[in-house]
Order: C-alpha cells, then structure tokens, then sequence
C-alpha cells in the first residue's frame, strides 16, 4: 500500500523541510512511525513534493538523508548551528550525484537540504510544539508554533481546554 500524500503532510514550506516531516511524529514517534516503506512510497512523495524523481530509490539511503536534514534543520529550529557530520554528508552526497552526473534520489535531496541551508532563513526555521514536524515560519509576526493550525494547533487547544474544565472541576 503506497501513503497516500496530500497537502497536510506538505506545511515545511520548502521541499528539504516536508522530508525531514515523513515521519509521523518526530516528538513522540508511534510505532510504525515510518511514511517511506516502500520505493513506491518514495516516488509518490517526489511526485507530490515536486522533486525530479528516478525509477527503484534506494528506500534506505532516501531514509538516511531525511534523518540528515532533521538533524541540520532541528538544530537550526532550536537556535544552534548545524552539526558538521549531517551537513557533510549532505554535501558530499549532493557533490558526488554531481560529478557522476547521475543524480538519483538521494543526490537530488541532498542538494535540496544544502541548497536551503544557505538560502532558507535559519532564524524563521521552527519546530512544531506538538509533533517536531519542522517548518519555514512565514508568519507576519514570526510566531507561528504549530507545523498545522488545522491539526497540531486545534490538538493542543483542545487539550488546553480540556485541562482547564478538569482543574476548574466543572
């Protein structure tokens, strides 16, 4: 069975960002937490993310550079630097699918996340409060807290809300 993407899973606001997000739920992650099982389920998502994709993806290594880009991209949404061995690995992916002029998945990706690692603010980069998924805040304000107001935001109102009619005794 292929994850069916849809726009909810697309809130990063830049391509590298939505493949840190193909988990379930960085925060708390769940059994079966994984969105990419399968190379079917890697192509559909390059397909719906607009990202050049190639026939049989190596499922393993497209899982090993998301978990890259998290690891760049969180340290960025915490206000740190990035940590230097993400970074170089994603450089010498992308770097390699250059020269050999065969960018497959992994290389296009990699070049992605650097690509917006120089480019993308790093001070508007969040983290969801909820779920960890990341995103490009393009709020007016820069204070947007949740990857999804229809989601992760309502969740946590309600949650809210319902923490305060329990202490309320009502």
């Amino acid at each position: 069975m292929v994850t069916q993407w849809e726009d909810g899973h697309f809130v990063g606001g830049h391509p590298a960002l939505d493949l840190a997000n193909t988990v379930f739920n960085r925060a708390h992650p769940v059994p079966d937490n994984e969105l990419l099982r399968t190379p079917s389920d890697v192509l559909a998502w390059c397909t719906a993310a607009g990202v050049p994709a190639a026939a049989d993806p190596d499922v393993a290594e497209v899982r090993a550079v998301r978990e890259q880009v998290w690891a760049v991209f969180d340290a960025l949404a915490r206000g740190g630097s990035p940590p230097d061995a993400p970074v170089g690995a994603l450089m010498e992916r992308a770097g390699a699918g250059l020269r050999t002029g065969s960018a497959g998945i992994p290389a296009v990706l990699s070049l992605l996340a650097v690509r917006a690692l120089f480019t993308l603010p790093a001070e508007r980069i969040r983290a969801c409060g909820r779920c960890g998924w990341l995103f490009l805040d393009s709020s007016r304000g820069g204070r947007r807290r949740w990857c999804s107001m229809s989601t992760c935001g309502n969740r946590e109102k309600a949650g809210r809300h319902r923490r305060a009619v329990r202490a309320s005794g009502a």
